[in-house]
């Protein structure tokens, strides 16, 4: 028997067809709800929060509120349906559309354009309030606020802190960094400056040098995680008010859950949600990986496509063959990314170099020349063979010569794991997570 799988990129989707003998796992999220109503489902958490008074009971008349939300790359929230039953709550409580901004936690991403954030948040909440870009590299727009246990000196958009009442949304999915994104990412890295973000991130490196990335600091762990506690201990200083958060169905590209309330509990709650459905358990792991991002946004770029190779490694045999497939429509979408191929010459040189003068896409690209050192990396992208190669990656045009370099490197194509939506779903071991790879991580 055949079986067919389609694996998307950009916005369209490639079909891959193998016999049943060589598909060793599907690795697909367990099934979502799929609702009457995206609305009705923000409506009834908004309603029934976590932990929480009800947003409206949590405001007061004539104060300013500031509401974050994520970046075009995170655009699968739907912020669009989020924020206007948001911005309803907010009036009901007493403060007008006038003394409401919405920030797009670009962290340290780009600028977006005016059709971007009317995509981001809607044409109605774009007419009715504000909607501004975090800009991290501007110093005169921050405003520092302490520091936390881990030296992290937290400084953050200046709008931000002087809101009185700051609400936070996202969405929830592993996180290499931070365990899970959503929650608390919506400031650190979100709302920080460039110097906090980075310092954040430094904490993915063990604390000896020449050990490589903390075992502790990964996908799927928030508890004794010092990235994830050191974001909390940021967070804290702002005291958010309210959060509101997605779960995706992969799907339907629809909401399946909404988590609101309290921005640590509440955020816990998702979490959760998301283990449950999408971290899949495997007996071991494969020679071969085949995974695809998930499409647009998730393969804007292959900065964004990290989170792939990521979750990917995880389920693939050291010295095996990774098939990757992102359109990476933007390019790579990161100098610090891709430099850090090609100014070292190798692992080594590269890790110093980040200890001494630490980046979050130098971390990605480093962890990346780890992954491919390791395997064969095929990619099957809109990047140039150039520079597909200068990550010691192989550039493949088409399925079927990823298949004809699988068959003459194994003798035969190996019993495969399939990850149409490599960018959210986590291989998981014994009930944990994650698994720990001591070669990788």
């Amino acid at each position: 028997m055949i079986i067919k799988i389609d694996l998307f990129y950009g916005d369209k989707s490639l079909p891959l067809e193998l016999p049943d003998d060589r598909v060793k796992h599907l690795l697909e999220a367990k099934p979502l709800p799929v609702p009457e109503s995206e609305e009705k489902l923000v409506k009834a958490a908004l309603a029934q929060p976590i932990d929480s008074a009800s947003l409206s009971e949590l405001v007061n008349n004539g104060e300013r509120a500031c509401i974050i939300i994520s970046d075009m790359t995170r655009s699968w929230v739907r912020h669009h349906v989020i924020i206007p039953p948001l911005l309803d709550e907010l009036n009901k409580g007493g403060i007008a559309d006038n003394n409401i901004m919405i920030i797009s936690a670009t962290g340290d991403h780009r600028e977006q354009t005016e059709k971007e954030h009317k995509l981001l948040v809607g044409e109605e909440a774009y007419r009715r309030v504000e909607v501004v870009d975090h800009r991290a590299r501007n110093k005169e727009e921050m405003i520092f606020l302490g520091t936390t246990s881990y030296g992290t000196p937290v400084s953050i958009n200046k709008r931000v802190a002087d809101a009185d009442r700051v609400i936070l949304t996202g969405g929830i999915v592993y996180h290499f960094l931070a365990g899970w994104g959503g929650g608390k990412k919506a400031i650190i890295p979100g709302v920080s400056s460039y110097e906090t973000i980075m310092k954040n991130h430094s904490l993915a490196f063990c604390s000896e040098k020449g050990r490589g990335l903390n075992p502790d600091v990964c996908a799927g762990k928030i508890d004794d995680n010092p990235c994830s506690d050191d974001m909390v201990q940021g967070a804290s200083l702002v005291a958010p008010v309210f959060m509101v958060n997605s779960i995706i169905n992969e799907d339907t590209h629809q909401i399946a859950y909404v988590v609101a309330g309290n921005y640590i509990t509440a955020f816990r709650k998702g979490c959760d949600l998301v283990s449950e459905h999408f971290g899949v358990n495997l007996p071991d792991r494969s020679e071969l990986v085949i995974a695809s991002c998930g499409g647009y946004p998730k393969d804007i770029n292959f900065y964004q496509t990290y989170k792939t190779i990521y979750n990917a490694h995880f389920a693939l045999e050291k010295g095996g063959t990774l098939l990757l497939v992102s359109e990476s429509r933007e390019g790579i979408g990161s100098d610090d990314f891709f430099s850090v191929f090609t100014d070292y010459a190798n692992n080594d040189q590269r890790e110093a170099a980040l200890r001494q003068e630490y980046t979050i896409g130098g971390q990605m690209g480093y962890h990346s020349a780890v992954v491919a050192e390791e395997n064969d990396v095929l990619v099957l992208s809109g990047l140039s063979d150039d520079q597909v190669e200068q990550m010691g990656m192989i550039p493949i045009k088409t399925l079927e010569e990823a298949m004809a370099f699988i068959k003459k490197k194994h003798g035969s194509i190996p019993p495969a794991y399939l990850m149409p939506n490599g960018g959210s779903t986590m291989p998981c071991s014994g009930g944990s997570p994650f698994f720990r790879n001591n070669s990788t991580i």
